[in-house]
């Protein structure tokens, strides 16, 4: 238990970054060593794509990627379910924004096969998909390409993550933008997969993920605030796959099944209860595995799902409502 309850700590701060409920304050994120901060206004000079900055608002606080305001908000923690209609009068349509990933292929898999018309991006383009890399557009142009592919969708999901690079925050922040594009497009449903709260409250004081944290806050309450009943999908950790790697972070389904019997059994459940927050609670809190993450993002985009999916049992249930 010991070994595993420190591979999960390594592996699941990677999905990290999403507000906890109650009354938080989001602070203006600290700069990182050799690149400039990705909320601040460049020189006069700058044109390099870090430091653009776009002038007008997306939202109503004036925040945008990169001049990340502080602003407060708070999370009733009541379950909402939406309408089990997106739009009578559309054919369903999906843009998945990371659709070749450990999830996001998944995602894909499902509406496939369910035959609903779906579009899906990746950094490259491989696989039959539009090629976005939030890496390297501005935000101007990356609203404009979000806007331009979620014309006629009904929901738009966003598996889009980035650890462990030079780019961490930048790339975590796009999903905020995306976001406003959506709406602009007429986009009636945005699914977003961030994290479980208590994971992003402990790993905020790890000065390598900071930068990580800082996009996926921007993003979550951006979306939230675009899209008050978006579904968010904040799992602890998500297992799958044939094997096992370190970056990105990977833990093998065969390996992850196992420890989420393991963790999903009555004692340990009883003992995860009586838990106070912090590492133990996460570490006791059972995986989740890629293919569930997904069918829940699936009935989210469908509108059939609760809004808020922050722990392993909920991320669970969404998943069987496609059944």
């Amino acid at each position: 238990m010991k070994i595993f309850t420190l591979s999960v700590l390594s592996l699941c701060i990677s999905y990290a970054a999403s507000f906890s409920p109650g009354n938080v304050a989001v602070t203006k994120p600290q700069s990182r060593a050799g690149w400039k901060p990705c909320f601040a206004h460049p020189t006069a000079d700058s044109n390099d794509k870090v430091g653009d900055h776009v002038s007008d608002s997306i939202t109503a606080s004036g925040s945008t990627r990169r001049n990340f305001m502080s602003v407060a908000f708070s999370s009733a923690g009541v379950l909402v379910l939406p309408s089990l209609s997106l739009a009578d009068d559309r054919s369903t349509k999906v843009l998945v924004l990371g659709g070749t990933g450990l999830v996001g292929s998944r995602v894909v898999g499902i509406l496939n096969g369910m035959g609903v018309a779906t579009v899906a991006t990746s950094r490259d383009g491989r696989d039959g998909t539009v090629a976005v890399d939030f890496a390297q557009l501005s935000d101007s142009d990356l609203r404009s390409k979000v806007a331009e592919l979620a014309k006629d969708c009904t929901a738009v999901i966003s598996c889009v993550g980035a650890i462990g690079t030079g780019n961490d925050e930048l790339v975590n922040a796009g999903t905020g933008i995306a976001a406003v594009a959506a709406k602009e497009a007429g986009v009636g449903q945005f699914v977003y997969l961030t994290v479980a709260p208590e994971v992003k409250e402990f790993a905020k004081d790890f000065d390598f993920l900071k930068g990580y944290i800082a996009g996926k806050s921007y993003s979550r309450e951006t979306v939230m605030s675009t899209f008050p009943k978006a579904t968010l999908i904040e799992p602890t950790f998500i297992y799958g796959g044939d094997e096992f790697k370190v970056n990105p972070p990977r833990v093998a389904g065969f390996y992850g099944e196992f420890i989420e019997g393991l963790l999903g059994s009555a004692p340990v459940r009883a003992v995860e209860g009586v838990m106070l927050e912090g590492f133990f609670k996460i570490a006791l809190e059972p995986p989740v595995s890629a293919d569930a993450v997904a069918s829940a993002a699936v009935a989210g985009a469908l509108g059939k799902s609760p809004n808020i999916l922050d722990t392993h049992d909920k991320i669970k249930n969404a998943s069987k409502l496609l059944l």
